[in-house]
This record gives C-alpha cells, structure tokens and sequence, in this order.
C-alpha cells in the first residue's frame, strides 16, 4: 500500500472513528447479550470492519490488493483487536 493510501486510510478512518464509538457503544447494548461479547471485542469488531470497509469500499481506486478482511459477527466475541483512542486524534 502506498504512503498517500495509508495517509487516506488514517485520516478517514480517524474521523469515522468519532461517529462508529458512539453507535459501537450503543449497538453493544443489544449485541452484548446475544454476542457474549466485551465492550472491547465489540469495538474491535466494529474497527475491523470499519478498516475493511473503508480499504474496499472507499479507497478501492487507491488500494489495488486491500488487506484488511471481514470480520463475520459469529467472530465478534474471540476479536483481540482493540481501539486506541490516540488513534481518533
């Protein structure tokens, strides 16, 4: 990936990161309890696919060989990944 689609992909996904915490947060009141799921996994979920969305949604004319894969909700729960909120600066 080059420098200018890594550049893209910070500054979108930090600004989409404002709007998916609030919504993450929200929707984790319904999906906790189905999911068994931390707030964290949660979160993490929701960021990996927000990555995935944004490499092979919006980006996709940048980034030819996009990286980042689907995340299933069945796999919500072993999610490791987490949020760093520096990363929404």
């Amino acid at each position: 990936m080059s420098e200018v689609a890594q550049l893209l992909l910070l500054v979108i996904r930090g600004i989409l990161l404002w709007v998916m915490v609030p919504a993450g947060v929200l929707s984790w009141m319904v999906l906790g309890p189905m999911t068994n799921a931390s707030l964290g996994a949660c979160l993490g979920w929701f960021d990996l696919n927000l990555i995935a969305f944004v490499q092979r949604g919006l980006l996709r004319l940048v980034i030819r060989d996009p990286q980042a894969k689907w995340v299933p909700l069945a796999e919500m729960r072993a999610t490791k990944h987490r949020i760093v909120f520096l990363g929404m600066w």
